[in-house]
């Protein structure tokens, strides 16, 4: 429910592969896995530090921000919501 009400049980997300980190944008919504979970949140900061561009995300419905996260670890970006 951390994407809610945009995504939730009866919502279908058109994915695409992003090709660069230059195809990531703020306030993409974007798939990365943490452990063995798929998860889905909303791109809120995008930066440089000593180990290049990363990207803090965060669920429209939670009040924390993930840790940050590389390209590599990204899987989609969501470009369309079918509910």
């Amino acid at each position: 429910g951390s994407m809610r009400p945009l995504l939730d049980a009866g919502a279908n997300g058109i994915r695409i592969v992003p090709k660069s980190e230059d195809s990531i944008k703020l306030g993409d919504i974007v798939s990365f896995r943490e452990g063995d979970k798929l998860i889905v949140h909303r791109v809120v900061e995008k930066g440089v530090d000593e180990n290049g561009v990363y990207f803090i995300t965060r669920g429209d419905n939670n009040n924390i921000s993930d840790s940050k996260i590389r390209f590599k670890d990204i899987e989609f970006i969501t470009v369309g919501v079918i509910w």
